[in-house]
């Protein structure tokens, strides 16, 4: 019994999945637009989520889990909600931006505008 429930932990580890690949679909003008977007990191490699209003895009921030996260580039302060908010340096982007943390908190479709949008998995990466 105690080497079946080892071995389960064991196989449950070595397959639980990393990252997330999400397909999104919003509305612009009476027209569908659908795009794909990651969320979270793998085994060996975190990632990040950030959206860049200048280039219309969402970003990626990537860094090896061994070396630890990536520092904050500036801090600035939300006065809706009071809370201190990291940004980060994404590559290709000059200004730093706030990330992401899971398509959850992805609220308004920054592409169009919509809050009515539709997310599904549509695969995994490590």
């Amino acid at each position: 019994m105690r080497a079946g429930a080892t071995l389960l932990v064991v196989l449950l580890a070595g397959t639980a999945s990393a990252g997330t690949i999400y397909e999104v679909t919003a509305t612009r003008d009476g027209e569908k637009v659908t795009y794909r977007v990651k969320f979270g990191s793998g085994k060996a490699t975190g990632l990040w989520t950030a959206f860049d209003p200048k280039g219309k895009a969402f970003v990626y921030l990537t860094w090896k889990i061994a070396d630890g996260k990536p520092e904050p580039a500036a801090t600035i302060w939300d006065h809706r909600t009071g809370e201190t908010v990291k940004l980060y340096k994404f590559p290709g982007v000059d200004h730093p931006l706030p990330v992401i943390p899971n398509v959850k908190e992805l609220k308004v479709c920054p592409l169009t505008g919509d809050k009515d949008f539709t997310v599904k998995s549509v695969g995994s990466y490590d």
